[in-house]
C-alpha cells in the first residue's frame, strides 16, 4: 500500500540547544493533530556534547541531519532539500507550539493561494505578551538603528492581517512558493535572511501575513551571546542594503549607522 502523502515537513535548526529542541519537537507532537508531517532537525551543533545529548534522546520518528554551521539559512535549506511536504514550517528551536495552530495555519495557507509566508502570533516566554517586531515592513532609512523599527500593532480584531514580512522563527510556506525564489540567500549568515525571503517573495507577486488564531510562544536568543548576535546583525544589514540598494545606499546606510552600531556593540560587551 502506497504511503499516505505528507502535508507539512517542519524544519528545526539546532546549534547548541538540544534541550530546547527537544521541547520543541515534543510541544509540536503535543499539540498537532490530522496533519500527516514529518519533522527534520539540521544539527549545526558545534559541541559535542550538545550533538550527543540531541542523539542520544532522538524520538525514532525524527530525521537529524549533522552539518557544519554555515548559517541559519543554509541549514534551513539544507532540510528543505529532502523535505517531502507539500508545506514547509520552519522553527526555531526555542519555539513552543500552542494549541492546534500548526493544523490552523496549513489550513489558511491552503485556502489562501496568493499568501506565501505566514506567521503565527508569536509571544514572549510569559504566553500573554506579543514579542515585538516578529513582523513589519521592509528596512528604510527611518529604521537603520532598530531592526524592523517601523513595524506596526497586531490587530488582534481580524483573522489575518498582511504584512510585508514575517518571522522565520516560525514561518510557515509551501514549498513549491519557497522553491520559486530559491530558499533563502545562504550569503545571510544569520538575520536578515528572512527580510530579505518576504521581499523576493512579493517582488513574485506573492503576499506575507499572520494568523491571529495561530499562537507560539518564542523564548529568543538562546544560542549566542549579546555582542555576537549585534556583529552578525550588522553585518547582515550591509549586506541586504547592499542587494536591494546598491552601494551608494549600503555606504549612506552605514555612515548613518555607524554611532549607534559602535554604542551598541561597546554596551554589550
Amino acid at each position: 500500500m502506497a504511503k499516505k502523502k505528507l502535508d507539512l515537513s517542519i524544519i528545526i535548526v539546532n546549534f547548541n540547544t538540544s534541550e530546547l529542541t527537544l521541547d520543541c519537537i515534543e510541544s509540536v507532537k503535543k499539540n498537532t493533530k490530522n496533519v500527516n508531517y514529518e519533522i527534520i532537525v539540521v544539527n549545526n551543533s558545534d559541541q559535542a556534547e550538545q550533538s550527543k545529548i540531541l542523539h542520544q534522546n532522538q524520538p525514532d520518528d525524527i530525521l537529524i541531519i549533522d552539518t557544519k554551521n554555515r548559517g541559519f539559512g543554509t541549514a534551513n535549506n539544507a532540510g528543505v532539500k529532502i523535505a517531502k511536504g507539500g508545506y514547509l514550517l520552519l522553527l526555531n528551536s526555542d519555539i513552543k507550539v500552542l494549541d492546534d495552530s500548526i493544523f490552523l495555519m496549513l489550513k489558511f495557507l491552503r485556502k489562501q493561494q496568493e499568501i506565501a509566508a505566514l506567521s503565527p502570533l508569536l509571544y514572549a516566554s510569559d504566553g500573554k505578551t506579543l514579542q515585538k517586531h516578529f513582523f513589519g515592513d521592509f528596512p528604510t532609512i527611518g529604521s537603520l538603528t532598530f531592526r524592523r523599527w517601523q513595524g506596526r500593532s497586531a490587530d488582534l480584531s481580524k483573522e489575518f492581517f498582511y504584512a510585508k514580512m514575517v518571522s522565520a522563527a516560525a514561518m510557515m510556506i509551501e514549498k513549491k512558493k519557497y522553491d520559486k525564489v530559491c530558499g533563502f540567500d545562504q550569503n545571510f549568515f544569520m538575520y536578515c535572511e528572512d527580510d530579505d525571503l518576504c521581499r523576493r517573495l512579493t517582488q513574485n507577486g506573492y503576499k506575507n501575513a499572520v494568523l491571529t488564531a495561530a499562537k507560539m510562544i518564542h523564548l529568543e536568543n538562546q544560542s549566542s551571546s549579546n555582542q555576537k548576535r549585534l556583529r552578525m546583525y550588522y553585518k547582515s544589514q550591509s549586506y541586504y542594503w547592499q542587494k536591494h540598494n546598491g552601494t551608494f545606499w549600503r555606504i549612506v546606510m552605514e555612515i548613518i549607522r555607524w554611532p549607534y552600531k559602535s554604542i551598541n556593540i561597546l554596551i554589550s560587551k
